[in-house]
């Protein structure tokens, strides 16, 4: 392809963004960034398009992981990406694909009308907030739990825990062939299965637990899965809301929205679903 005279036409980046996390939860050499730290950032080309209209390949996660790979060169394993990272990235991706500005249909909460809103992405992208040290949680003053955010594969088993989630209890609900009492044995079994999941989703994003008093790292994720679902639930929930915060870092995408219908104002967080996200 060195060759080709043809090179000279190929996409070239359109973008640069920096990454929330600053590289802090990837090995040396995991992204290519410029002198400033900021990554190249490609638009789409014909055959990610396509990948994206793919609904299996979108569904297993495939296809934003090849598209990310073919549009951000510079990151050597996109499934270890960060949650702050990737939306960053996909706002990055969708500047340089079809430019700075984006619509989205939204019903106002208010009346129920249905609206288009366009929205300056570029300044959500500006919104963006760094992580600069490592988080950690403090288990009154016992242990050190040092977390990170969700990677790739992890937000995409919780999207199809919360798929599946709602599906099957859709199904069981309409099943008229079940009693009362069959049906809610088969919702508990299916909640409890759903927790088991979501716990395991979450102990991957503890790095390492340390134990104060003896300063051991425990780093074993089978010892630290089994620390995660032997916990209270008040202890539970301090993790869970300390990582949901980690992901929601970076960008902000809450916009202050007015329906045009009753003047009804509110904040609305915008989505960035991949199959439509770069129409």
């Amino acid at each position: 392809m060195s060759n080709n005279p043809l090179n000279r036409y190929f996409r070239t980046p359109k973008a640069y963004v920096k990454l929330p996390s600053q590289g802090r939860f990837y090995p040396p050499n995991f992204v290519e960034t410029a002198a400033n730290g900021e990554v190249a950032v490609y638009p789409l080309s014909a055959i990610d398009q396509i990948l994206l209209k793919t609904p299996d390949a979108v569904l297993n996660g495939e296809a934003l992981l090849k598209v990310v790979k073919n549009c951000v060169p510079g990151v050597s394993d996109p499934k270890r990406l960060v949650e702050p990272d990737i939306n960053t990235l996909l706002l990055a991706m969708r500047i340089a694909s079809t430019g700075p500005t984006a619509e989205w249909d939204i019903s106002c909460p208010n009346c129920g009308q249905n609206h288009s809103f366009e929205v300056n992405l570029t300044n959500i992208i500006e919104t963006q907030q760094s992580i600069t040290e490592d988080p950690v949680i403090d288990f009154n003053g016992e242990l050190r739990i040092y977390i990170r955010p969700y990677d790739f594969e992890q937000r995409h088993l919780q999207l199809l825990n919360e798929i599946e989630e709602t599906q099957t209890l859709k199904l069981l609900n309409e099943d008229n062939s079940l009693d009362e009492n069959a049906r809610s044995e088969r919702v508990s079994r299916h909640v409890d299965k759903m927790a088991g999941r979501t716990f395991d989703v979450l102990s991957l994003s503890i790095q390492m637990i340390e134990i104060v008093a003896t300063r051991e790292q425990v780093t074993d994720r089978n010892f630290i899965a089994e620390f995660v679902k032997g916990i209270t639930k008040t202890q539970a929930d301090t993790i869970i809301a300390a990582i949901r915060d980690l992901n929601q870092k970076g960008i902000d995408t809450r916009q202050t929205l007015t329906c045009s219908s009753c003047s009804h104002e509110w904040t609305q967080p915008l989505d960035f679903d991949p199959t439509s996200f770069f129409d």
